[in-house]
């Protein structure tokens, strides 16, 4: 085992060797300096960049709201927006689109061009809040008095106005000795003029000669009372339904009179328009010729039922 130095020796010589440590000069490296500026950098920066993080947080939060602003003007004026021409559908008496086309006295382009053109006289027209629907209807039914009702829908995602048409009931084509031809509805207005012989025969028309000298200057005018149109409606249904086959239906000039002819038979019958009550004259008529019939007469000429509750036959 060495043995150990004593210990005021060892002491001495640290004390030697700390006095020749101290007289050294310590003298600082330049790269030393760059590090510690680099440091002093650092850590500003990491001082400096939350204030900066959050303030281009907060312009992203704006560009991006105004982002979003833009987009939904963009799609609400989009939605709104609506189209530059119309769809035109018809309907019958009972709402349903199972019409018959030609009951219209025009094609459907020829209302869609026309509620186009009223349509185009506005520019407030072209979105669904300000659309003036009412105008719209009303001018319709202005230019086209077939048309007994117009209704219009603004569609909620479809950008075309959709309008629904309804012409008026037609009950019989009234002729005038001019030549000139006009389907009266149930209000006994003219409403179509030179109607189609499709138009008559879909609908199942009538059609009366008028003999009385009326005055029709255009579609829109009053042809006939609206109690003569009920009167012959009245006749034709109820002869239709006892089997007898109407071949004509003649106004005659100079009296309230009706002259209706059956087909296969000689006679006529004459029907006075100032009684109220057509069914008790078809009544009275019925049982006349059933009385005649019956004693193997027929009538040459005419069935006169015009004074209630007398009949005359020649």
């Amino acid at each position: 085992m060495r043995p150990r130095r004593p210990l005021h020796k060892r002491r001495s010589k640290e004390a030697k060797l700390g006095s020749k440590l101290s007289s050294y000069t310590y003298r600082s490296n330049p790269n030393d300096e760059v590090a510690k500026q680099s440091h002093h950098t650092e850590v500003a920066d990491m001082h400096r960049s939350p204030q900066a993080s959050s303030a281009n947080h907060v312009w992203l939060q704006r560009f991006g709201l105004m982002v979003l602003l833009v987009v939904i003007i963009v799609f609400a004026v989009r939605l709104l927006s609506l189209s530059d021409t119309v769809k035109v559908i018809p309907l019958n008496s009972n709402g349903s689109s199972k019409v018959v086309s030609s009951s219209l006295a025009h094609n459907l382009q020829v209302y869609e061009q026309a509620a186009d053109k009223i349509m185009s006289r506005s520019i407030w027209n072209q979105n669904k809040i300000t659309v003036n629907t009412v105008g719209l209807g009303r001018g319709l039914q202005t230019q086209f008095p077939e048309l007994t009702n117009v209704s219009i829908t603004v569609p909620l995602l479809a950008h075309q106005l959709l309008v629904y048409v309804e012409p008026t009931q037609l009950a019989l084509v009234l002729q005038l000795d001019n030549g000139q031809s006009f389907a009266v509805n149930e209000n006994g207005k003219a409403i179509i003029a030179e109607p189609s012989s499709q138009l008559i025969q879909e609908l199942s028309l009538p059609t009366v000669i008028d003999h009385a000298n009326l005055s029709i200057q255009s579609a829109a005018a009053q042809a006939l009372p609206m109690s003569d149109v009920t009167f012959i409606q009245t006749v034709v249904t109820e002869l239709d339904a006892k089997q007898y086959k109407i071949s004509s239906l003649t106004m005659p000039a100079g009296n309230n009179e009706l002259d209706v002819g059956i087909g296969g038979e000689p006679y006529i019958i004459k029907f006075n328009f100032q009684n109220n009550d057509p069914r008790q004259q078809v009544g009275t008529f019925l049982a006349t010729i059933a009385l005649l019939h019956s004693q193997n007469i027929t009538p040459a000429h005419y069935v006169d039922v015009r004074v209630d509750g007398r009949s005359y036959y020649q």
